[in-house]
């Protein structure tokens, strides 16, 4: 599966990260089995943005990067996703930054976080912050705070919606390092990814 859309693609964003971390040989595998300039985005553990005030986040963000350190330049951007129940915590998001210690893409669903003060937080990281597309979530403002971006592409987009999409992200490429853009984890997510790249 992966040889298939390592062929097609330039990068893939895997959840299944969120619930448990990849294996180091695992990792040196998928990367030995990729060709140059392909990319992994991994989503960070949900311990680390999901877990109660008791548990060590830094720590097990630290872990993260520890452990995701062996793709070197294949490891992408390290999406953080944010829970719709956990508002604005500012120290934390910093103490998370610190130790992850790696660009990171910095997805909210309460919309507390979408403030002037959170976005200069994620410029002194590089981080960018996640625009997501989804009806059950705000969406982010397109703000540039680090060298790429990053899109979570949620719907079932109509051509004229998917051609919009494209339209703008391709403009938008053309001024940065890099632009993230992953679909739903659905039947027509890899067909809309592919069109997309295509879209040039």
């Amino acid at each position: 599966m992966l040889e298939y859309y390592a062929a097609r693609l330039n990068g893939l964003e895997l959840n299944g990260s969120f619930y448990h971390l990849p294996t180091s040989s695992a990792l040196l595998a998928w990367a030995s089995s990729s060709p140059p300039g392909f990319q992994f985005c991994f989503k960070a553990p949900r311990g680390v943005t999901y877990s109660g005030a008791a548990f060590d986040k830094a720590g097990l963000a630290a872990l993260t990067r520890q452990r995701l350190d062996v793709l070197g330049a294949k490891l992408g951007p390290v999406l953080l996703q944010w829970p719709p129940t956990r508002p604005r915590q500012d120290e934390l998001l910093e103490e998370v930054l610190q130790a992850l210690a790696v660009p990171a893409a910095v997805e909210f669903r309460h919309p507390s976080w979408f403030c002037q003060a959170v976005y200069a937080r994620l410029q002194d990281h590089a981080c960018a912050l996640v625009v997501t597309d989804d009806e059950k979530w705000p969406m982010a403002p397109r703000i540039e705070t680090s060298g790429f971006s990053y899109y979570r592409l949620r719907r079932d987009y109509s051509p004229i919606q998917f051609s919009d999409w494209q339209r703008e992200l391709w403009a938008e490429a053309r001024s940065r390092e890099s632009v993230h853009i992953y679909f739903e984890h659905s039947a027509g997510g890899p067909a809309r990814a592919l069109a997309m790249l295509q879209g040039a």
